[in-house]
């Protein structure tokens, strides 16, 4: 649907022509003309019979070259073209990686037809296809659509051995931090996707999700800035939709692929495919281990009987050294049966499993002065166990009534489990004891459930317009057991323990309307939510008591019910095929779940205690974008302006006692404004080099007022990086990618930024059958993240170094093969098992 959506929204503009008849005569003005013609098509690949996605169809004037209008094809290759004047043209038909098509005489009027069907039209690739399994397409690794920008890193050569995560750390606009979290334009508050499908997990779920995903089985990455009011809410930064490789053509393939990693990081990974006229059944499996240590240092100042600026009566410095080695591990299987009982239906059903682990051992050595010469202090070592696992239930159906009518529904069921222990020994300093100590130990056992049921219903309207509705459903429950023991030298011992368990119901209903109007392009809608929430505290009367004190209430139980309205517009212009423009406004949700709303207190480390906030409000976010997109034969460059303003944020928030205690949990802040410039410039020099520029910069500024005076930030942050391809002489592919995160400043502190750059190089073997690559991470070890944390009492420092430069070799083997089709392939939207419709726009 998102490619209908450019179709929609893709025409160029109307030019008004004057040319000479041969008697001298002037013939009518193409703005004189009935615009009721209408031209439609298919788009292949003349050597696989591939449908091509995105190529694009220029309407020329049939005796110069003016462009009339334009559009481009969907995901099956499809066009339709509408509000052409009555008259004789020329079309031509073309896209990167292959030579262009023209089709030389088309005449609209009406005694001969104002429709005409240029039937199937075949581009033949400008790059020999393979006589194997896989076929070779040189294509553009940018594409800006009406509201997103695509980034195809089917052919990235760091997808070699790497996961999902990894992978992301190359993609334009995204940041992925030290621990994996990603963030969008330095908002942590994204939403995943997997083939247009959000996944039942959430929190750590989905960032243990990536990590066992093979980068080699995804085609490419949709970034969304600016959804409309048809997707979920969630993710005021936008929509991260992760594409994996489909095969669309009949017969069987596979991949068997393993990759070699230093210090035991490894991977393997297969996939298979046998696809008919009907019926159609995939396999996939994964197996990914990683391992690596984490270094870190920290200096806190804690003034007591005052502040670090106005005086005080005493201060304590405490310095900290800490190393952590992590060894994680998983695996994944996902297998689907796609059903095509006729070329109006499909039926879809599939299985997708995760499991994974990790282990890690902790050394920390604490060093705390006084200015009235007290010294105190201790060590800590640790040991810590997770295991996850989850499941995802697919079924689905589509049913298409006509050209973009079409009707579909959905239904998931998702079930995660996780399990965590901590266990800790501190030696701690005593006069009265030669040997004190203190052990803990942290045990949780939690879980969650997620039932997804949605409809989709789309029409086509006049003027190449169109109205979509839907509904969707989302029933989500979690629970965390919680279990803290805790003995010292001489006391008894200390146990506390209680369940959380979390409710969430979300019914929402949809409506979009969109059409043409010349050259511009509109479409406006709205969404509309109703959430039914519930946070309990179960357990101990005297622990539930104490935790609730810690937030200052008294009720176990938490309702927070609420009803929101998210609207959206878009309004497009096309000057041509070449130069577009586009602006667009929404409004974005960031519900709190998981660690952020639980109240249980990690002791793990006495210094420092964490703990949620059920009592934390939902933040809102409005956003407006304007994108531009210009398109030369080597040069392709889109900007974007945006605007977001947000309240009620949500932000981690740091308070330390006069015991020098740090206390850390989730709280809302006023307002936020984030104001800011993004551009990424792609130049490209035939197949042997491709050069990729991206940079963004932005303003933010954060009104914490309602907590304290003072709170809040005000200052700029920003991102740039690089990505350059070369095809040598031999078949040799080389690679090289760059990216640097600037200083920035947060509500209470800030972080110092960094850079890193990463290599890779690969060749094919045996006509292509056989793939080595070799590549290597952070190959200067220059990623890490120092930061300051800081209030009116207290001061912190702190500089993490986690293990990134590794060196991968990875091999990949491709057999089978696949040929064109006999049967139509307007049979449904699916684009294999455990895809989405049309790209999964709900």
């Amino acid at each position: 649907m998102v490619q209908r959506l450019f179709l929609l929204l893709f025409v160029g503009l109307s030019s008004i022509t004057f040319a000479q008849r041969p008697d001298g005569g002037k013939r009518p003005s193409m703005d004189d003309r009935p615009k009721i013609g209408v031209v439609y098509g298919m788009v292949e690949d003349l050597d696989s019979g591939a449908p091509i996605e995105f190529a694009t169809i220029s309407i020329l004037a049939f005796d110069e070259d003016k462009v009339i209008t334009g559009g481009v094809t969907d995901g099956k290759g499809r066009f339709r073209i509408t509000e052409i004047p009555i008259g004789r043209f020329r079309a031509q038909i073309g896209f990167m990686g292959y030579t262009s098509a023209t089709v030389d005489d088309i005449r609209l009027s009406p005694r001969g037809g104002v429709e005409q069907d240029l039937g199937t039209i075949r581009l033949e690739p400008n790059v020999q296809a393979l006589d194997a399994a896989e076929i070779v397409e040189q294509r553009s690794t940018l594409e800006m659509m009406i509201d997103r920008k695509v980034f195809r890193v089917g052919d990235d050569l760091n997808s070699a051995g790497s996961n999902a995560t990894e992978l992301l750390r190359n993609v334009p606009s995204i940041d992925v931090d030290i621990d994996g979290n990603l963030s969008l334009r330095g908002s942590g508050n994204v939403t995943i996707l997997i083939d247009g499908r959000p996944s039942g997990m959430t929190g750590s779920a989905t960032q243990n999700l990536l990590e066992q995903i093979p980068a080699s089985s995804i085609d490419r990455v949709e970034i969304i800035t600016s959804p409309t009011a048809k997707y979920d809410p969630e993710g005021v930064a936008g929509i991260l939709n992760i594409i994996l490789k489909k095969d669309k053509l009949e017969g069987k393939n596979g991949q068997v692929s393993v990759t070699w990693g230093t210090d035991e990081n490894h991977s393997g990974s297969f996939n298979g495919n046998i696809r008919g006229q009907k019926l159609n059944f995939s396999l996939n499996a994964g197996w990914n281990q990683r391992n690596g240590f984490r270094l870190g240092d920290s200096e806190r100042q804690q003034a007591f009987g005052g502040d670090l600026t106005g005086g005080y009566d005493s201060l304590s410095v405490l310095t900290s050294n800490s190393w952590t080695d992590n060894l994680r591990s998983s695996w994944n299987f996902k297998t689907g049966v796609d059903w095509m009982p006729s070329s109006q239906t499909t039926w879809n059903l599939g299985l997708r499993t995760n499991q994974g682990g990790s282990s890690g051992i902790e050394d920390v050595v604490n060093l705390e002065t006084w200015s009235t010469d007290a010294l105190g202090g201790f060590t800590r070592y640790g040991l810590s166990d997770r295991q996850n696992a989850s499941m995802d239930l697919d079924l689905g159906y589509e049913h298409k009534y006509g050209e973009r009518h079409v009707l579909q529904a959905f239904a998931r069921w998702s079930n995660q489990t996780n399990t965590s222990t901590d266990s800790l020994w501190q030696d701690l300093p005593s006069a009265a004891l030669d040997t004190a100590y203190l052990s803990n130990a942290n045990l949780n056992d939690g879980g969650s459930w997620n039932t997804t049921l949605q409809v989709d219903y789309e029409k086509p309207l006049d003027h190449d317009g169109k109205l979509e509705l839907g509904y969707k459903s989302i029933l989500r429950e979690s629970n965390e057991d919680q279990r803290f023991w805790q003995r010292d030298t001489v006391g008894t011992p200390f146990i506390q323990a209680y369940d959380f368990r979390y409710r969430e119901d979300i019914h929402a209903a949809y409506i979009t309307w969109g059409r043409k109007f010349g050259a511009w392009g509109v479409q406006a809608g709205g969404r509309g939510e109703v959430v039914y929430t519930t946070a309990e505290l179960q357990g101990d009367s005297a622990d539930i008591a104490a935790a609730l004190a810690q937030l200052g209430g008294t009720d176990a139980t938490f309702i927070n019910d609420y009803t929101s309205f998210y609207p959206s517009a878009n309004l497009s212009y096309t000057v041509d095929d070449r130069n577009q423009w586009v602006l667009s406004y929404n409004r974005r949700v960031n519900r709190p779940r998981g660690m952020q709303v639980n109240p249980f207190v990690d002791n793990a480390d006495p210094r420092n205690l964490r703990y949620g906030n059920p009592f934390l409000l939902p933040e809102y976010t409005d956003g407006l974008e304007l994108g531009h997109q210009l398109t030369g034969k080597a040069l392709t460059l889109t900007t974007s302006l945006f605007y977001k303003t947000t309240r009620d944020v949500i932000r981690r928030f740091i308070e330390v006692d006069d015991a020098g205690i740090a206390y850390r949990t989730f709280v809302n802040l006023a307002r936020q404004t984030n104001t800011g410039l993004e551009m990424v410039a792609m130049w490209r020099k035939g197949r042997s080099l491709q050069v990729r520029l991206n940079g963004s910069i932005y303003h933010q500024k954060t009104d914490g007022s309602n907590l304290a005076p003072d709170l809040g930030n005000n200052g700029f942050q920003g991102s740039a990086g690089y990505q350059v391809s070369s095809l040598l002489k031999g078949g040799w592919k080389v690679q090289v990618n760059g990216r640097y995160r600037a200083p920035s400043q947060y509500t209470q502190g800030t972080f110092q930024g960094y850079i890193t750059h990463s290599a890779a190089v690969s060749r094919d073997f045996y006509d292509g059958k056989l793939k080595g690559s070799l590549r290597v991470s952070d190959m200067f070890d220059q990623q890490e993240w120092s930061y300051t944390s800081e209030g009116a009492d207290f001061f912190q420092d702190g500089t993490f170094k986690r293990q990134s430069r590794f060196v991968y070799a990875s091999l990949t083997w491709s057999f089978g093969r696949l040929e064109p089709g006999q049967r139509g392939r307007g049979h449904g939207g699916y684009e294999g098992s455990g895809g989405s419709f049309d790209g999964g726009d709900f």
